[in-house]
């Protein structure tokens, strides 16, 4: 991409040089880059200066920095092969970003954090200056790296620039790790070295973002693919969440398509797969907490290919995945019954697996259908239950959304509800911070719009599914949605505290209570024009089918929306109750006797 950057044409700027952070600002751009996400600070001013004279490119200021880490998630998951950038001053905020960034280093996010750091001199003198820590009358001067250090375990690689000859390359060497190996990556920059110049020409030459495969590693590792394929009587296929995050979304469609044996998603991968194919079976979350008649078709397959596994407690059903005989195409390697194959790349291999598909001959088994399901106990209730909104939602969910699930009671239901053609799905099962949700969910917006306005295609809805424990944590960049004119739809659960925690202990306890706010009063707080007409208040069946699944509103939102669902403290979904009745009989009773709706109750084991 080529990028024009405004320059100012006084006598004494020199053309063909440019500041430090113009040329960091306009590598961002080239690479796909429209939104900066951030917090002003003092070390950081004059850089935020030159996000400005990069055409097409914006900043968004955030609440605070661990909302603007959690947004440029949000933006990179959805945003794909582009990182999300956000941008923070030295010490208190970058130190308040950490939590964000390590989230997505653990999912594996494409994230830039741009550190505006103290100035050279200050830095080599170990000034006193503000947000340092160390006091010099008591023998020990402020260090000012110590907080690099700090970070070093969140990201996968950085750009600690000092010299401005090298800082240049250093910039392109960083972008591209983070693009590669789809994590997060540092740049800090000392607020002095920002604004030496550079040539404008080493612009002219693109950063090298291509992956270099070994094609006989590849080769070999395909081949051993269509063998164990070509053997197999009942094969079967796994959809994870790396491949989406290492850019193979659609190679694994186009897999999918092609070989049409019964095809599987987990919590993390939801999304990737058309969920409309008559090949695709369901969501396989381990023996333990999926349908089981899916666990009974997915058992029976002799060979199951995995693509971009993340094998974590919350992912596998608490490790609970059995495969009799498992291919595994991960991002940087193969495994084939046991034999590994390193040096090759999820995206390419495939792309080339696809193509050599037709030199062998798959068997392919009818996929498992889903049978019916037995009425929950609360089926007769007027109020709203979690046995009976998740269902519901399917009919609200339309082509091209994007849907972003909260930790929590929201997340376990909206996973397993199926999705119409081309609806992407964000969560943060693994990391599980709660709070993400909500500024991950301006990032998505973000990156909607951007998407839109640069392709031409239809844009779909941003819906958040979040609960008000969640929401209270990270709310503020509800404002910053009201004051960025963004319309993403916002359903919070008000199931009066923290309902996934008090099925883990403490059914009872105080810990688990939370405020319970007025979120009628939450969009007028902000700011918003219309909060009124926006706010919507959800107890009963009758009034969900009226209020979400009639409001014509909703269908094409023009503003933020706000949809509160009341629910009961002590309703969860059906799969968490599930989770609940692995602990044993004395767990399930001691929970009932508590006020769980869920254990006993919701037909465990019928599904």
């Amino acid at each position: 991409m080529r990028v024009e950057i405004d320059q100012p044409t006084n006598g004494n700027a020199s053309q063909d040089q440019i500041t430090l952070g113009l040329y960091l600002w306009t590598r961002i751009k080239q690479i796909g880059v429209s939104t900066i996400f951030g917090v002003p600070g003092d070390f950081n001013l004059e850089l935020l200066d030159d996000i400005y004279k990069v055409p097409s490119l914006s900043f968004i200021g955030n609440s605070n920095e661990l909302n603007a880490a959690y947004s440029a998630d949000g933006y990179g998951r959805v945003k794909e092969g582009v990182p999300g950038v956000f941008v923070t001053t030295h010490g208190v905020g970058e130190m308040s970003a950490i939590n964000g960034v390590l989230g997505s280093l653990c999912e594996r996010v494409k994230v830039i954090h741009v550190v505006g750091q103290t100035s050279r001199a200050l830095q080599e003198n170990k000034m006193m200056i503000h947000h340092s820590v160390g006091n010099t009358a008591e023998g020990k001067a402020p260090d000012h790296s110590m907080y690099s250090r700090m970070s070093k375990e969140a990201r996968v690689d950085q750009a600690l620039l000092w010299d401005v000859k090298s800082a240049p390359a250093e910039i392109d060497r960083v972008i591209r790790e983070c693009i590669i190996q789809s994590a997060p990556v540092y740049i800090f920059l000392p607020l002095d070295l920002s604004q030496e110049k550079v040539s404008k020409s080493l612009l002219d030459k693109s950063i090298d973002l291509s992956i270099h495969v070994d094609e006989k590693a590849q080769d070999a590792a395909v081949t051993a693919i269509l063998d164990a394929l070509s053997a197999a009587q009942s094969p079967s296929l796994l959809v994870d969440s790396l491949a989406h995050k290492h850019g193979a979304r659609q190679e694994t469609r186009a897999l999918a398509t092609k070989l049409q044996i019964p095809t599987y998603s987990s919590g993390m991968g939801k999304g990737i797969l058309d969920e409309t194919e008559p090949y695709f079976v369901g969501m396989y979350s381990g023996s333990s907490i999926s349908d089981r008649w899916i666990v009974a078709a997915m058992e029976s397959s002799d060979c199951t290919i995995t693509i971009g596994s993340v094998n974590a407690d919350t992912n596998t059903g608490f490790f609970a995945r059995k495969f009799n005989d498992n291919v595994e195409i991960n991002p940087t390697n193969v495994v084939v019954k046991g034999k590994k194959f390193d040096g090759t790349f999820i995206k390419p291999l495939i792309a080339t697996l696809t193509e050599r598909l037709s030199s062998i001959k798959v068997k392919v088994t009818e996929p498992a259908k889903e049978p019916e399901h037995p009425l929950p106990v609360d089926h007769e209730s007027t109020n709203l239950t979690q046995s009976w909104i998740w269902d519901q939602f399917e009919k609200f969910i339309q082509p091209g959304d994007v849907l972003l699930a909260e930790t929590g009671t929201s997340g376990f239901g909206i996973v397993y509800s199926k999705l119409p053609k081309d609806v992407r799905f964000s969560t943060q099962t693994y990391y599980g911070s709660i709070g993400w949700a909500t500024p991950a969910a301006l990032g998505t917006e973000v990156a909607l719009k951007e998407l839109h306005e640069e392709t031409g295609a239809p844009r779909g809805r941003t819906i958040l599914f979040t609960g008000d424990g969640s929401m209270q944590l990270t709310m503020q960049e509800i404002g910053t949605m009201v004051t960025y004119g963004f319309k993403p739809i916002l359903v919070v659960l008000n199931n009066q505290g923290y309902t996934i925690e008090r099925v883990i202990h403490g059914a009872r306890q105080a810990y688990n209570d939370i405020n319970i706010a007025k979120y009628e009063y939450m969009l007028p707080f902000f700011g918003h024009a219309n909060a009124v007409k926006c706010y919507r208040k959800v107890a009963t069946k009758e009034e969900f089918q009226k209020k979400v699944l009639g409001d014509e509103e909703l269908r094409c939102p023009k503003e933020v929306q706000v949809v509160e669902l009341v629910l009961d403290a002590f309703d969860v979904p059906w799969r968490l109750a599930k989770i609940i009745s692995m602990r044993g009989p004395e767990s399930v009773e001691k929970l009932s006797k508590a006020g769980f709706v869920g254990p006993g109750k919701v037909g465990i084991g019928d599904r």
